[in-house]
């Protein structure tokens, strides 16, 4: 069995057709791995995957004519280095030849609904001939690493927690992107380990998972929602605490003042509700007072700030 890791790098650009924004693809990065096993260090018991083969290609924008300032900047992409690229059909039509039966793996998933997006776009539809099976590669690191499974963990955060040297990488380009992704498999690669996470790509069940848009319940009369989220205990002592006051929502989580009757403890208890398409994940957690207030004004802050960034964006975009 082999693998394709594939990183890909878009530009957000204005579709007439669509009469809204898409994530046109401008490049492809993949590297091709097989399965045969090295011990590279007897200590810490590592194996390394033999790298077989690379895919890398700028992809001509036929969508939005130029990239984004943004893009430009972060990628270091020219649009004349893009004029010589090759069109989306092109590049996939080759890169399909190129991974022949692997397992395809991306960091996350944005890469692959991007991959989908374009293929919608383009082919008239969504589904990849060549995608048989398919491996988040962030999960599986995450539940190597035992990250916390509220949070996201990033490529480089990945690469710091095991000690990987990014210094040759290239951050942003597709290419150094899968590369990075490679490190970090090889570090935690155990074969075993791995077979939970490879999904069949064939079915309908797939397509419907990946492309299921994450929503957050903001309306607490929502069946979803059992009692039990709601309640919260004492910190301090383990005790279940009361809750004194009304929820109130604030930045798609609600908040309440709780009080343990035991210890008199005061906290400020907070849930968020996420219905993903496995069904409802609770985000629970329980701030002091002063802490919660300072929380508050920061996450303002940051939502202004994006605010700003997006508009900036859109506004460029547009030009």
């Amino acid at each position: 069995m082999n693998f394709v890791i594939l990183d890909l790098e878009w530009n957000g650009t204005y579709s007439r057709r669509l009469k809204g924004f898409m994530n046109e693809i401008i490049e492809f990065g993949a590297v091709k791995v097989d399965d045969k096993l090295n011990i590279i260090d007897t200590y810490e018991a590592l194996v390394r995957l033999h790298v077989l083969d690379t895919f890398d290609a700028l992809v001509r924008p036929q969508v939005g004519k130029k990239i984004s300032g943004k893009i430009k900047t972060l990628t270091n992409i020219t649009n004349e280095e893009l004029a010589n690229g090759l069109q989306f059909m092109q590049v996939m039509s080759r890169f399909r030849k190129w991974m022949g039966d692997a397992v395809l793996m991306t960091w996350g998933t944005s890469d692959i609904l991007a991959l989908i997006e374009n293929s919608r776009y383009f082919c008239g539809s969504e589904r990849i001939p060549f995608l048989k099976q398919y491996v988040d590669l962030q999960s599986y690191c995450e539940q190597m690493l035992h990250y916390d499974a509220t949070k996201q963990m990033g490529l480089s955060t990945s690469a710091q927690l095991l000690g990987i040297n990014e210094e040759d990488i290239a951050h942003h380009r597709a290419m150094d992107d899968s590369m990075l992704s490679l490190r970090c498999l090889q570090k935690l690669y155990q074969k075993e380990a791995l077979v939970p996470f490879i999904q069949d790509a064939r079915t309908d069940a797939f397509y419907e998972k990946i492309t299921f848009k994450t929503m957050i319940i903001c309306d607490l009369t929502n069946p979803l929602i059992k009692r039990s989220d709601m309640m919260f205990y004492c910190d301090a002592c383990g005790r279940r605490a009361s809750r004194e006051g009304e929820w109130q929502l604030k930045n798609k989580s609600y908040r309440a003042n709780f009080r343990c009757k035991h210890c008199d403890n005061r906290f400020i208890g907070r849930v968020q509700f996420k219905l993903k398409y496995d069904g409802m994940v609770v985000k629970k957690c329980i701030l002091p007072q002063k802490e919660e207030e300072i929380k508050e004004k920061t996450e303002k802050v940051t939502e202004l700030t994006a605010q700003v960034k997006r508009f900036k964006s859109a506004e460029g975009q547009m030009i």
